[in-house]
């Protein structure tokens, strides 16, 4: 009786996720359409015209300007992204204090944050989660910034207010959605001598203010060596005294193909709607080696195409002066297929081998609307409803529960409130509270607490307590990624994991001449998670899912910057995060491990002659690791301390229609660090070395605004 109930009821919430869809933001507008031209009541008219670089939205009531953010939350500006050259957000998170990313040729890159990684760090396009996670992580590569006005950046758990993957942290995309003038065309094109090739292209309409409407074309082209040199294997010796065969290119030329539409309307300067579309298609080349080379050769090649399809209908506004509304639906699509085929040398024919290759679909549907008063004095209040389903299929999903076995499905429905109070002038205090229910675990009740204190006018303080909640994926618990470099399989029996987040910040901003900022800030942090999923090896190279009982970080973080005007920027900051060591629970060894790490920036500007010219350095000290060696004891090694330096400058020609940018990434040439023990699997370079990236790269860049 159940197997009959439970189709019916999916098809009852898809036809009311339609309704959803269609009706609930058309109802609202239709309520505001007559609501005030002016600022809201109560709104302070400034706060309406200061720079957008300085307005965040993540886990806010309204739009907020970044110093009043009751949540720390770090921004990194679209001037920033192109003065800097970034290619994709793995590029831009590189160069972020206390994130670090990791490097896959094949899977891609992904990030952790105070130590957090993988599933636990929720990725963002205005508010909507990406889906297509492999290995546990969203290909930050995959993710391009042609259309991008900021990124927004929170550490910590989150899940309170965005859910189950988001209870280490959140980064959210926000895309442009306004222009000033009527019309605008802008071309914007990269080039790098390691064989990169970037091409945007995007053109915007803006009728009176009310509608607008934009598309973007991006291109993005990677090959790294002649196709013959990529199908070259080397043999490599071990520190141990053995030997193993590696790529003598470990980078695989990639294809990019991105296409973006948003369309806007203004019911009036409080309230609008807008639908946008992502097309976003990827094509990853591996290379096979030449087999049987002096008898009829051939060679086994794989590409690995990425499809991803993304619809977002949004509703966002002020009702009146006393209540701010953000209603979202979205629906994700995302096809990673692996095609296999054969290559004959002699007779110069490729055959597609059917039986090898497979196709892997998932998709996700959001629907998530957030109601908040604003502009009481003494207390405001929110409350939230969302609803997130995901299916997976393919034939590298594997549920033999289900009929077709094949074929999974979970979903999360949440309610959460909060509320807001300043119990003094310079004092506000926010906590929340959510309650859900996820079709195959039970969902506890997820709080948080944050609290805002400014004791003076240079004196700044926020706490926050956050308990986060994440139950294992689709692909955590039925996927399996099986070829000549992954063995990775899902487990069924996981545990969800429930975590807890502490954090204290402060700072101290002094203003002693016009024009003159000086800003110093400290911050700790502790997480400690239970049932932690980890991917862990277990046989030689063979690698699922399992839940270790406790897994904790924490560290500190300092920074100390200086601004003078628009003119000159220095900044450099020093953290040091403890990793829990798993394997301290089976030998005698260290329980925590030290990751210690630099970042520093210095920004100059010239505006006699219209040139920016900015260094951005980040350093990574050398990290002590434990691993089992091939007698079962537990043994010491280390991974090496590595700097990562980019140099670039940026001029402005035309009022600023024309910029030209020239720069070097990566100075020092560093693609990989000294990795003392065992091998480090799908993420090393290789025997004794940890791959990090392609080395030191020269850009070009020209970009061109119209009018």
């Amino acid at each position: 009786m159940s197997s009959m109930i439970a189709p019916f009821g999916g098809r009852v919430m898809h036809a009311l996720a339609k309704a959803l869809f269609v009706f609930l933001p058309l109802g609202l507008a239709f309520t505001t359409s007559h609501a005030q031209t002016e600022p809201p009541a109560g709104v302070d008219p400034d706060l309406w015209e200061v720079d957008l670089d300085n307005i965040v939205v993540t886990a806010q009531y309204a739009p907020t300007d970044s110093r009043s953010a009751i949540h720390q939350v770090k921004t990194v500006t679209a001037k920033e992204i192109r003065q800097q050259g970034y290619n994709n957000l793995s590029e831009v998170l590189t160069q972020q204090l206390n994130i670090r990313v990791s490097t896959d040729p094949i899977l891609g890159n992904g990030l952790s944050i105070q130590g957090i990684s993988g599933q636990n760090v929720q990725i963002l396009i205005d508010g909507v989660p990406v889906i297509g996670r492999v290995g546990g992580n969203v290909d930050l590569s995959q993710i391009n910034l042609q259309n991008v006005e900021r990124i927004e950046i929170v550490e910590g758990a989150m899940s309170a207010q965005y859910g189950s993957n988001a209870s280490g942290g959140v980064v959210n995309i926000i895309t442009k959605k306004s222009q000033l003038k009527t019309l605008r065309f802008e071309t914007e094109h990269q080039y790098e001598d390691i064989g990169i090739r970037r091409h945007n292209y995007t053109g915007g309409i803006n009728i009176k203010d009310r509608l607008y409407a934009s598309a973007t074309v991006s291109t993005y082209n990677a090959q790294f060596a002649e196709t013959d040199s990529m199908r070259i294997f080397e043999a490599q010796e071990l520190a141990s005294g053995g030997q193993i065969r590696t790529r003598k290119v470990p980078w695989n030329p990639k294809e990019q193909l991105g296409m973006e539409g948003m369309l806007r309307y203004r019911f009036n300067d409080s309230m609008e709607i807008n639908y946008q579309y992502r097309d976003f298609d990827e094509t990853l080349t591996l290379y096979g080696e030449r087999r049987r080379p002096r008898f009829r050769p051939y060679a086994i090649d794989n590409e690995f195409l990425t499809r991803r399809r993304d619809h977002r209908l949004a509703l966002e506004g002020y009702l009146g002066s006393r209540f701010y509304l953000k209603s979202t639906t979205a629906f994700n699509d995302y096809d990673r297929i692996n095609r296999v085929s054969r290559l004959d040398f002699e007779a110069d024919t490729t055959s597609i081998l059917e039986a090898e290759g497979d196709t892997a679909t998932f998709t996700a549907f959001l629907h998530r609307t957030v109601l908040s008063s604003i502009n009481n004095s003494f207390l405001n209040w929110q409350l939230g409803v969302e609803w997130l389903g995901e299916t997976g299929s393919g034939d590298r999903i594997v549920d033999s529960t289900h009929n077709p076995i094949n074929e999974v499905a979970l979903s999360n429905y949440a309610l959460w409130a909060g509320i807001q109070v300043e119990p003094f002038e310079k004092m506000r205090i926010m906590a929340n509270l959510r309650y859900g229910y996820n079709t195959k675990y039970d969902h506890p009740l997820i709080p948080s607490l944050h609290m805002d204190w400014r004791p003076y006018r240079d004196w700044q303080f926020k706490f926050s307590y956050a308990q986060g909640f994440r139950a294992p994926t689709l692909k955590e618990l039925h996927f399996r990624f099986i070829d000549i470099n992954h063995y990775i399989i899902g487990n069924p029996n996981l545990r969800p994991e429930v975590s807890h987040n502490l954090s204290l910040w402060g700072q101290y901003e002094g203003r002693y001449v016009e024009d003159q900022v000086f800003t110093a800030e400290a911050k700790l942090f502790y997480n400690n998670i239970r049932e932690r999923i980890v991917l862990t090896e277990f046989e030689t190279a063979r690698y699922n899912y399992q839940n270790i009982s406790d897994f904790q970080t924490h560290g500190l973080n300092l920074q100390l910057s200086y601004r003078w005007a628009n003119e000159f920027f220095v900044r450099s900051g020093f953290a040091y995060t403890r990793l829990y060591n798993f394997w301290s629970e089976e030998a005698s060894v260290k329980k925590f491990i030290g990751l210690p790490e630099m970042q520093s920036e210095l920004q100059i500007t010239l505006p006699g002659v219209n040139t920016q010219f900015s260094v951005n350095h980040r350093l990574i000290g050398r990290q002590i690791r434990f691993f089992e060696s091939s007698d079962g004891e537990v043994e010491e090694g280390f991974i090496g301390a590595y700097q990562l330096v980019n140099v670039t400058t940026t001029h402005n020609f035309w009022k600023g229609r024309i910029q030209l940018g020239l720069g070097i990434k990566n100075l020092f040439d560093t693609e990989t660090v000294p990795l003392l023990g065992q091998s480090g699997g799908a993420h090393s370079g290789g025997g004794d070395n940890l791959l990090l990236g392609w080395g030191r790269t020269y850009f070009a860049r020209l970009r061109v605004s119209l009018p």
